[in-house]
């Protein structure tokens, strides 16, 4: 008999997303604070925080699914050491070089397209002879000569991932193989990425960008999901797979060997589970809204799948993966809200993160935030999913200056920065929707993530929708939607009939409505009621 219980955990920028779905629908669920810089630990604890309340043993369970930022904010941030790449002679520039596109017209100043000094300096890009035709013969034998000075050079420079960029390897890629395997005769612990391998397609800057960027993110993807597999595995606990950022899953192992394929693995995961919830409801159009502690992710559903594309951009670089088709802003609960010189209110793109997040959290955070706005307005519970107390008064001190820079008080800036948020979204959300063949009035907006339901009306409002969903476990629907994946079987979760009793049948804004993982503001000129599947319905007046 198969083990009742399937576990997904889903690890964002503050909190961990667990879930079990088990056989019959029923879900338990529960979102475990971050802390620190910490990768692991708080996954396995929020893990066992789970089973504990559920009653769930290791035995009970035969999935385990995880997803997480981490690969994401590492190519946002790019704060691990460089690597390596070998490529064919005469090209070492390529990668650097770009494509010659200008999108800030105006700037009097242009920042390189790629960080090389981050990613792969001069002095880690090397040149090897050989070539491959564009009908895939070989011309030119592989220099094997040059192995030795190659690996000298990686070695002295404590490199440990290298990737590999041939021309034309995505019609031959013998070259580039058998580099590898020089390479890996001589230093046997270096993580090799082969550009035929990760993006076997024409063009090769965008081939070998990506191939680099895998290389990047090797290292620390191999070391962080080993670390778990392991720790998941001395519970006795099934092998871990991961969720894909083209859909579906897939065994870590085998997504630790190329993690480019992770980025933007977490919101593919939620439209999953928007997906699931839908399926055969004949909705129309749809546009979700996630929102978590550090953006705000916007995507369609077309007859109530998610639709895909062929490439991404993650902080400003172009990666050639499929996935699904998202439009990333740095708008969260974390994101930081400053004045500018000339007297306007930023909000973003840093982000407090999980540590030490918004003042309200009380964990030590000294900068104002969205989620400090959000609590001064009391449109946030006293504590939020995982037991975090707020604070409402460190809230309106570091906000404090921000309303002194805008001659303001506390709660006009507060409501001021709210505004912007929506705003932002607003704008993004009808960008994404246009570029697509959309008019936003004639979709409705399904708010997802811990912050989703918190703006959604008022987005909604500013974007000419008149309709919002909230659906039971929104708050958590990225590790919902991992349970959901394609490749494992149509999976449609049941409703949680008590997340919502403590909201009556149906009202009117403005109001805030509180559910154990989720925040739900009502704005004046809606109204809200339950359906029958327990979804949340917020409609505009007419």
């Amino acid at each position: 008999m198969n083990a009742p219980w399937s576990v997904a955990l889903d690890m964002g920028g503050t909190f961990i997303d667990a879930v079990a779905l088990h056989g019959d629908g029923h879900i338990a669920a529960l979102k475990y604070p971050r802390a620190g810089g910490r990768l692991v630990e708080p996954v396995v604890e929020a893990l066992d925080q789970l089973c504990a309340q559920a009653g769930i043993t290791a035995g009970d369970i035969d999935r385990v699914v995880h997803g997480s930022t981490v690969i994401t904010n590492l190519l946002l941030e790019l704060n691990e050491p460089p690597v390596a790449l070998v490529l064919t002679r005469g090209l070492r520039d390529v990668p650097v070089l770009a494509r010659q596109d200008r999108k800030e017209l105006y700037e009097p100043v242009i920042v390189p397209a790629v960080p090389e000094a981050k990613l792969f300096p001069a002095p880690l890009r090397f040149e090897i002879g050989g070539r491959i035709d564009a009908e895939g013969r070989e011309v030119e034998a592989l220099d094997l000569s040059a192995v030795d000075a190659i690996a000298d050079a990686v070695s002295a420079a404590g490199v440990r991932a290298l990737a590999v960029g041939l021309l034309f390897s995505h019609r031959n890629p013998v070259h580039e193989r058998a580099l590898r395997t020089a390479l890996r005769a001589r230093l046997p612990d270096l993580y090799v990425s082969l550009s035929s391998e990760v993006d076997p397609q024409p063009r090769e800057f965008e081939r070998w960008l990506t191939a680099a960027l895998d290389a990047y993110a090797k290292p620390l993807a191999a070391d962080y999901l080993r670390a778990l597999a392991d720790a998941l595995g001395k519970r006795g606990l099934p092998a871990l797979h991961l969720m894909r950022s083209a859909g579906g899953t897939g065994h870590w192992h085998d997504l630790a060997e190329q993690p480019i394929g992770l980025a933007m693995s977490g919101p593919c995961a939620a439209l999953q589970g928007v997906a699931a919830y839908l399926g055969g409801s004949d909705s129309g159009a749809v546009i979700t809204l996630d929102i978590g502690g550090t953006s705000a992710d916007i995507s369609l559903l077309v007859n109530d799948r998610p639709t895909f594309t062929d490439s991404l951009e993650c902080g400003g670089l172009p990666i050639r993966q499929r996935c699904a088709d998202i439009t990333s802003i740095a708008t969260g609960g974390g994101s930081v809200v400053s004045v500018l010189p000339g007297g306007a209110l930023r909000l973003g793109p840093r982000s407090q993160g999980a540590w030490p997040g918004p003042a309200a959290y009380g964990l030590g955070g000294d900068l104002p935030t969205l989620s400090d706005a959000l609590c001064v307005l009391d449109r946030l519970p006293p504590r939020l999913a995982g037991g975090m107390a707020l604070d409402r008064a460190a809230a309106g001190i570091v906000l404090h200056d921000v309303a002194g820079g805008l001659g303001l008080s506390v709660s006009q800036t507060a409501e001021a920065v709210v505004s912007a948020a929506a705003a932002g979204i607003a704008e993004a959300l009808k960008t994404h929707a246009f570029q697509r063949g959309l008019d936003p009035a004639d979709a409705v907006l399904v708010a997802i993530g811990g912050g989703g339901a918190q703006h959604a009306a008022e987005v909604a409002e500013l974007a000419g929708m008149r309709r919002v969903l909230v659906m039971p476990q929104a708050g958590v629907m990225a590790a919902l939607g991992m349970l959901c994946s394609p490749d494992e079987g149509d999976v449609r979760p049941a409703a949680n009939e008590s997340l919502w009793d403590s909201l009556p049948p149906q009202g009117e804004g403005p109001r805030s409505l509180f559910a154990p993982m989720t925040t739900v503001w009502v704005p004046a000129g809606w109204s809200w009621r339950l359906m029958p599947d327990q979804t949340l319905a917020l409609e505009a007046k007419a």
